[in-house]
């Protein structure tokens, strides 16, 4: 049985995205309280964790995922380009401490595409001295038909001893060209287009000239704003678009076949 992990979780990317993808989330460990509420309401069979930091030997899994912080590695961030040894991205080493514990057979991972530049020698190099090959690749939401742009690096590792699957690094696993070709993916994509007449806003897509664009009730009336507005902000801020997690999540179990 497929199952996964969930570091720097948020509320719940990468867990909704196995979830569309059939593989339960074992257990997470986000260290914000309002993260962790959405989380609990959403993943109620999900074992919670606090602070990465003291999280020691979760259970097994065979895929793990984590964001973690890139405040110190975007350039768009006040973390002033410290990259992945400042205060807060420097968290990466306790992602790479718990993957190091768990030893699973897939490894996920989001940032900036700063990273790039600012840290993923330092990931790539970790990851080969605990034995992992890793591919990777800049992905935006509209890619995958959403209105907004949203880029993000998107790392997939896994055990060298796998080196014969790949057919090179960068997109063997993340090949996004033949998720634009292919019929199953334009019908799952188009079951999760939300029909803007069925919104009531939409806040987390950015018009061309680069301002927020909230679409106020189709009802008569004024709108009364967005519910716990910055936890909420930050929430979706933070968090990686699902369907791409959907993606990958879908991207290993097809490489899993292929082992078998």
């Amino acid at each position: 049985m497929i199952t996964h992990g969930s570091l720097f979780s948020g509320i719940g990317g990468f867990e909704l995205g196995a979830h569309w993808a059939g593989i339960p989330t074992l257990w997470n460990c986000e260290i914000k309280e309002w993260n962790r509420n959405i989380l609990a309401k959403r993943f109620p069979n999900t074992e919670q964790y606090e602070d990465i930091r003291e999280l020691k030997n979760p259970k097994q899994t065979k895929i793990i995922s984590g964001g973690f912080p890139c405040q110190d590695i975007s350039v768009a961030s006040a973390g002033k380009g410290k990259g992945i040894k400042g205060h807060r991205s420097g968290l990466w080493g306790e992602m790479y401490r718990i993957v190091g514990e768990v030893r699973p057979d897939y490894i996920i991972i989001e940032n900036s595409p700063a990273l790039a530049i600012r840290g993923l020698e330092r990931v790539l190099c970790d990851l080969s001295e605990i034995g992992y090959d890793a591919e990777w690749q800049c992905l935006s939401a509209t890619t995958f038909g959403f209105r907004h742009y949203r880029e993000r690096i998107y790392i997939i590792a896994y055990p060298n001893t796998y080196g014969e699957l790949s057919s090179g690094m960068g997109n063997s696993f993340i090949d996004v060209e033949r998720f634009k070709n292919s019929e199953k993916w334009s019908k799952v994509r188009s079951e999760f287009r939300v029909d803007t007449k069925e919104m009531v806003f939409r806040y987390n897509e950015w018009g061309s000239e680069g301002q927020n664009i909230i679409t106020e009730p189709l009802l008569c009336g004024a709108g009364d704003g967005i519910p716990d507005q910055v936890d909420r902000l930050a929430g979706l801020g933070n968090a990686i678009v699902p369907f791409i997690g959907y993606y990958l999540f879908e991207c290993i179990k097809n490489q899993i076949s292929l082992k078998k």
